[in-house]
């Protein structure tokens, strides 16, 4: 059978059941994008790579407690945030208050617009980057990871209304930072 059509489902029934490939199928298909999570967060690729890493540690040792009817890319994004929590706490890279709180496309391909795109896409990384930590996960998990607000709110252990409001205070952010070159 081609383990890449195999569903995560499936695979955390075999990874239960003791069958540790499934757990090797399973990191190859998420660690791109748990790492990058990560790495948004706490802004250090070493911190980042021990935060993903413990992260798969505990997929494999903790397997068991992923509840039915939880996705697994949720349960993994919940198990990467508690370990960008630790390495913050260890490393205090970021103060931890700042964590409690109530795209331009071109259609022309030439020099200029890829040059201009380029610069574009440099701002809004620098300008996410500045963004509260609590609002950037949110923004990030929205954004590039593409969670749904109830999937965010259950990563984050919040309310929906509370993940909207990040959302919309870290959209109001980055426009007011992005508005010079808009």
């Amino acid at each position: 059978m081609n383990t890449t059509t195999v569903p995560d489902e499936e695979l955390i029934v075999q990874l239960k059941n003791g069958e540790l490939n499934a757990g090797s199928v399973l990191y190859i298909r998420h660690k791109n994008a748990v790492y990058s999570f990560c790495l948004r967060m706490l802004k250090d690729p070493a911190a980042a790579q021990d935060a993903a890493q413990e992260t798969f540690l505990k997929m494999i040792t903790k397997i068991q407690s992923i509840e039915r009817g939880v996705t697994l890319k949720s349960w993994l994004f919940s198990v990467a945030r508690n370990e960008v929590l630790m390495v913050v706490r260890r490393k205090k890279i970021i103060s931890m208050e700042q964590f409690d709180d109530e795209t331009v496309v071109f259609d022309h391909s030439t020099p200029l617009s890829i040059t201009l795109q380029t610069e574009m896409k440099e701002k809004l990384l620098t300008a996410i980057m500045q963004l509260k930590p609590a609002y950037r996960e949110a923004y990030l998990l929205r954004e590039t990871e593409g969670f749904t607000y109830e999937e965010i709110a259950t990563t984050t252990l919040t309310t929906v209304s509370a993940v909207k409001s990040k959302l919309f205070k870290a959209r109001a952010a980055l426009n007011e930072m992005l508005k010079p070159y808009l």
